[in-house]
């Protein structure tokens, strides 16, 4: 399926690593105008402006999505949105009773709240829209527990109800609320933060694909539900696994 979305604009918070690149890029290739939001790594945000800006229009906007106040700053500076694709995430990872909580309570921040904040902020932009819409990435373990990992799931479940009821309060407007949730996908910081690409092809095969994720499988999605055929897709979370639930 060929995008097109010249002349939209899109906010991809924790847009320019991992899975917030790929759907930046993707959008860019598109024709859309992306500002991604970024907290720490000016050096990436420098080298993908750069790239993405070479055959497309892109803006990195450096602020941290839990910061309230902070974020209010930010839209202050933007004037019109079509989508927000919130994608910025943390996971501070031990058995639960070893993680002190300020390690506990900024997962949620970030995971979770930062999603909220971005919400409360675009909501005036995206009434302005002929087509707006909210994309939350959550992840398999929005559904299934992982040991060592209680706040990340936690704050994913919570992702997904959350998601659930903006869609139900947000239908009146027209905003169509959704959420996206893959599993382990190549090139990204989660990713190598534990296997290499020689890792990949022997991973996969405990999936019923055959297969690990990529960048591209959770962009497309995201990008299908930003379009007309998809309009009548509300409230719902997508699962982008290659069917590693089903086991």
């Amino acid at each position: 399926m060929k995008f097109d979305f010249t002349g939209k604009t899109v906010i991809v918070t924790g847009g320019t690593s991992g899975l917030g690149y790929g759907i930046s890029k993707a959008f860019v290739n598109a024709g859309a105008y992306v500002i991604a939001f970024y907290r720490s790594n000016s050096d990436r945000a420098e080298k993908v402006t750069n790239e993405l800006n070479t055959n497309g229009n892109f803006k990195a906007v450096k602020v941290d999505v839990s910061n309230e106040e902070k974020m209010i700053e930010a839209f202050k500076e933007i004037n019109e949105l079509d989508y927000l694709v919130n994608c910025a995430g943390i996971s501070n990872e031990d058995e639960f009773i070893k993680l002190p909580m300020d390690k506990i309570k900024e997962v949620f921040e970030v995971l979770l709240f930062g999603k909220m904040i971005a919400c409360k902020c675009a909501y005036p932009l995206l009434l302005k829209s002929n087509s707006p819409r909210v994309i939350n990435i959550a992840s398999r373990f929005a559904t299934r527990p992982l040991a060592g990992a209680t706040p990340l799931t936690a704050a994913e479940a919570g992702i997904v109800m959350f998601t659930k009821n903006l869609a139900l309060e947000w239908a009146k407007d027209k905003i169509k609320v959704n959420a996206v949730s893959p599993s382990l996908t190549t090139n990204t910081g989660s990713y190598y933060e534990f296997y290499t690409d020689a890792d990949a092809e022997e991973i996969g095969k405990n999936n019923p694909s055959g297969r690990l994720g990529k960048l591209e499988d959770v962009s497309n999605t995201v990008l299908f539900l930003c379009t007309d055929e998809a309009e009548y897709i509300n409230g719902e979370n997508i699962n982008v696994n290659g069917g590693i639930l089903l086991k």
